[in-house]
């Protein structure tokens, strides 16, 4: 089995190259981060990354867990990043197995309509949990796809070690478990070392150096590991690596593994 997980990226309009990359790695499961599912017609076309992924990588499930829905980015009341009409962001899974169960479940404010990013740096804005049961020649195989709260520097904080006592409370330990994503937190943090305590962290099982390329956008520096994939016992890993793809601003993460 093979899964790919990869944060798109609000900002880039990269959708054609990330489709490319899933027929290239032809993976059994793809989760994301950052999907923009275009409600509107008038939608731009790089705020319809959901709809594309799931029409065109024609996987046959796929189920999208949307944090929120707004025409744009705002700031100070004015917009500074415009969709061209309703969208939503949220995670995305595609698969090539029957998602049986599949649940958003918010930890960090409510889903919303708004994008109101005034006080991003101080409070960001809403998270949830992407909770999914995959139905894999009759094995269940539990998948928890994050997309963590922003916090300065990445260090954590009270918000993100109850983010991960949050995730820990959801994980099944009687099925293979598989958690990932971007969690917006570097490694030596408590709050990561709280899921470390109970899963197999695989960037340091693998030595994993950064999870994303270099850049500097201002409001975040590339070339750190933030993007994780924890495994319970009931996954046999054979194989796990970072992708060197500028597809988006992380870097694709692949495994490879057994249930």
């Amino acid at each position: 089995m093979k899964l790919l997980n990869l944060n798109v990226c609000i900002k880039l309009d990269n959708t054609n190259k990330i489709i490319k990359l899933l027929k290239n790695i032809d993976a059994d499961i793809c989760t994301f981060q950052e999907a923009m599912n275009g409600i509107d017609d008038t939608c731009y076309d790089m705020y319809k990354s959901k709809n594309k992924l799931v029409e065109i990588s024609n996987y046959p499930f796929n189920e999208f867990a949307p944090l929120f829905i707004a025409k744009g980015v705002s700031k100070n009341g004015k917009i500074t990043r415009d969709f061209g009409g309703n969208a939503e962001q949220g995670s995305l899974i595609l698969s090539k197995f029957k998602i049986k169960e599949h649940y958003n479940q918010f930890y960090y404010n409510e889903y919303r309509y708004e994008y109101d990013a005034t006080e991003f740096r101080e409070k960001d804005w809403c998270r949830s949990i992407q909770n999914a049961i995959i139905n894999i020649n009759g094995k269940d195989l539990q998948i928890i796809n994050v997309h963590g709260i922003w916090n300065k520097d990445k260090l954590g904080d009270e918000r993100t070690n109850k983010q991960s006592e949050f995730i820990l409370s959801k994980i099944r330990f009687d099925i293979p478990c598989i958690v990932l994503g971007d969690f917006n937190l570097l490694p030596n943090t408590d709050s990561i070392k709280l899921i470390n305590d109970k899963m197999h962290n695989l960037i340091d099982e693998y030595n994993i150096k950064t999870t994303r390329p270099i850049f500097d956008d201002g409001l975040d520096k590339g070339s750190i590991v933030c993007d994780y994939v924890f495994v319970n016992d009931k996954v046999k890993v054979k194989d796990f690596k970072v992708l060197n793809n500028d597809v988006s601003d992380h870097l694709p993460l692949q495994l490879d593994f057994e249930i």
